[in-house]
């Protein structure tokens, strides 16, 4: 009896052994990131897509580290560009963003190369379809009706772009590839671009999903049709395809290049439970996007093969600044 009293208190402390260490290296783990309060720069103004993104994503990540977040928004990119590239790489400062920043490269409007200054440590949403969005009173009610209209008034439309940005690039391929031409204007955050077609200010210009259809409910806007991946949106039946120019456009996650592969680990493992979420997931449907996680090395090569298609367009349009 003694025996066996003796084998089962070793049982229950090696049991309790097990479970400790199983708690310190949970532990551990999920105190690899952060160490510290997190920034989350934002290289645009509250309320547009990337911000809402952005805020979304800092409420899973504050519940699923316990850290600190805190998202900073900045009106002008350039200025969060280069408070990354001033941060230590220590995993404390991080920045979201799409493909604009590689269209910023590629056209001059910022003279260093992201994929040398900043390494992607996450790829934390496919950013789904844009609505291709006009005032209310305008003459076209369909994109084709839109594009008959921009062929017999050269010159006429306003479209709302962001110089050098993802805009230029999309709505460049539009004039390309219908042969038609638009008065070109700087209309940057999303919000701007809701606003300025309400009030009649610009004519056409793009924006998510979900924006868009509670702006035409609201019946400030018309949405023409859909530019994505050319195939109809399952959650959004009401508006056609556009089919002749496709677009896709990613959300990574940016750190300083000078940051260790193990902070860099940890934070994309942080990432890696966002498709699992149902309130982030939720959020990401609700503007037409998608949540999405993908490792190191898959996140890297998505970014570079963005770059290279980018770079044929921005060569095909004369845009090009960089070699």
């Amino acid at each position: 009896m003694k025996k066996i009293i003796m084998a089962m208190l070793a049982g229950v402390m090696t049991a309790g052994m097990v479970m400790a260490n199983g708690t310190a290296d949970k532990s551990s783990a999920a105190g690899k990131w952060p160490k510290k309060a997190v920034q989350m720069l934002v290289p645009s103004k509250a309320g547009g897509v990337t911000d809402i993104y952005t805020r979304n994503l800092q409420n899973y990540l504050q519940k699923a580290t316990g850290g600190n977040f805190a998202t900073v928004n900045y009106n002008a990119e350039a200025v969060a560009y280069q408070t990354l590239r001033a941060a230590k790489g220590d995993g404390n400062t991080l920045m979201f963003q799409h493909s604009t920043i590689i269209c910023k490269y590629l056209t001059g409007a910022i003279d260093y190369n992201p994929s040398k200054e900043f390494r992607v440590v996450g790829e934390v949403a496919d950013m789904g379809s844009q609505a291709i969005i006009v005032g209310p009173k305008a003459p076209y009610n369909t994109w084709e009706e839109f594009i008959d209209y921009c062929k017999k008034n050269p010159g006429k439309v306003i479209c709302g772009i962001t110089t050098n940005g993802a805009t230029h690039f999309i709505f460049g391929q539009v004039q390309k590839t219908y042969g038609v031409k638009f008065t070109l204007v700087e209309c940057q955050a999303e919000a701007d671009k809701m606003t300025n077609i309400a009030g009649g200010n610009i004519d056409v210009a793009n924006c998510s999903l979900g924006n868009a259809r509670s702006y035409e409910k609201a019946g400030k806007i018309k949405v023409l049709g859909v530019l994505g991946s050319g195939k109809p949106e399952p959650d959004y039946p009401e508006w056609k395809p556009i089919t002749d120019v496709l677009w896709s456009s990613h959300l990574y996650a940016f750190a300083p290049a000078s940051i260790d592969d193990a902070t860099a680990t940890a934070i994309n493992a942080a990432f890696k439970g966002v498709t699992e979420d149902p309130a982030y997931v939720k959020a990401c449907s609700a503007i037409g996007g998608k949540a999405e996680w993908y490792d190191l090395a898959t996140c890297q090569k998505d970014f570079n093969n963005t770059m290279t298609q980018l770079d044929e367009i921005a060569s095909f349009l004369g845009i090009k600044a960089h070699k």
